[in-house]
């Protein structure tokens, strides 16, 4: 597949659809630092077997998408360069791209805070919302990442690669401390996803420039409430960046929002977990696809 490009301004989102062509469609959002590529095959070819047409998005100052090096030198404590409602338009500006009158959206991590924006700001363009590995805000009251996974993960990212195996070897680093359980075939694909990255191209600075654009948006539990399409928010018992009470009171916060907890899942979810998040992906798709159908128009679902 060919990487297209879509326009929120003067601002460039590259995008890659996967899937098949009439297939319901579902947009995919990374968390922070991840490029697109970081999704895994296994993943997206169970979702396009579950029959979603599959977009997958490099966020704004990542991957192929445009860098906002004008921001470079902004001074630390000045305003965040842009805004999680920024990035929400990017998503929408996707949709317009491909045609979308609306789309199912799903986003782990900071991409689920990405998600969560456009899902209450744009409620007429959004299907339903998966939501994984996040809290209602950031604070660390609430998210209570333990020591020794933050550690880890900032000890892989602290130096800047040189070489495309390098970069490789710090996303199995990140990979094996930010999931669980590890498996060898998950962190080889980290690895090799961490080369590709590498290839496409490196912004640390357009990173930190979305870890500030998450932490400005403080406590967003009132937007989280004005969220009007189906939602599940996904989270791991194991989870040592964001503890999974977060993620339940993400639920509680969006009204009618079910709560799904793995036990065995870390902050990334692993190969082991993909066939029920897939489930759960497609059982929310199908309560928005429900929802936004005209009365009586099809075959009534079993439940």
């Amino acid at each position: 597949m060919s990487i297209e490009y879509a326009r929120n301004g003067e601002v460039e989102i590259a995008y890659e659809v996967l899937g098949p062509p009439t297939g319901r469609p579902l947009l995919l959002i990374q968390g922070s630092g991840c490029q697109m590529v970081m999704w895994p095959s296994e993943f997206l070819d169970g979702l396009a077997d579950r029959g979603f047409q599959v977009v997958r998005i490099d966020n704004r100052d990542l991957g192929l998408s445009m860098y906002l090096t004008q921001y470079d030198d902004l001074p630390r404590k000045q305003r965040p360069a842009y805004t999680l409602g920024d990035m929400a338009d990017d998503v929408v500006a996707v949709f317009d791209a491909l045609g979308w009158s609306g789309g199912h959206v799903m986003g782990g991590s900071f991409g689920a805070m990405v998600a969560q924006t456009t899902a209450s700001r744009h409620p007429d363009r959004v299907l339903s919302a998966t939501l994984q590995s996040l809290g209602p805000s950031t604070s660390m009251r609430l998210l209570r990442p333990r020591l020794r996974t933050v550690l880890r993960v900032a000890g892989a990212v602290r130096k800047k690669s040189r070489t495309r195996d390098e970069e490789g070897e710090l996303w199995a680093k990140v990979f094996a401390a930010a999931a669980n359980p590890v498996l060898p075939s998950d962190v080889a694909q980290w690895r090799e996803a961490g080369r590709i990255a590498f290839d496409r191209g490196l912004n640390p600075k357009g990173a930190m420039r979305h870890t500030s654009a998450g932490f400005a948006a403080g406590d967003r539990r009132a937007e989280l409430a004005k969220i009007t399409c189906p939602t599940v928010v996904i989270h791991g018992e194991r989870d040592g960046m964001c503890h999974w009470k977060a993620g339940k009171a993400t639920a509680a916060a969006i009204p009618d929002a079910r709560f799904v907890l793995f036990p065995e899942m870390g902050h990334v979810p692993a190969a082991p977990q993909w066939p029920a998040m897939i489930d759960e992906i497609s059982a929310v798709a199908d309560a928005g696809d429900d929802a936004r159908r005209p009365r009586g128009e099809g075959t009534p679902r079993s439940r």
